[in-house]
């Protein structure tokens, strides 16, 4: 299922981005919006990891709760 949307952006963005998406899927129809969903699908996908890379930092630093102070190896133990 798709859904239409209106967005507003830069002239020269739309413009480099209707290249690319020219250059990687060609003229044909539907083209445009592939390209948009990839791009927001990886736009989306680096937001989580970039969230999973936070949560992995404050794991293996260790994580203070209250008197609880403990790392992530030692939850292992």
């Amino acid at each position: 299922m798709s859904k239409t949307i209106t967005v507003n952006i830069d002239e020269s963005l739309e413009r480099r981005f209707k290249e690319k998406a020219r250059l990687k899927y060609g003229n044909k129809k539907g083209s445009l919006a592939k390209a948009f969903n990839e791009a927001i699908d990886e736009w989306l996908k680096s937001d989580q990891d970039e969230i999973l890379n936070k949560n992995m930092k404050l794991l293996n630093e260790g994580i203070q709760m209250k008197q609880w102070n403990f790392k992530r190896e030692e939850l292992y133990e």
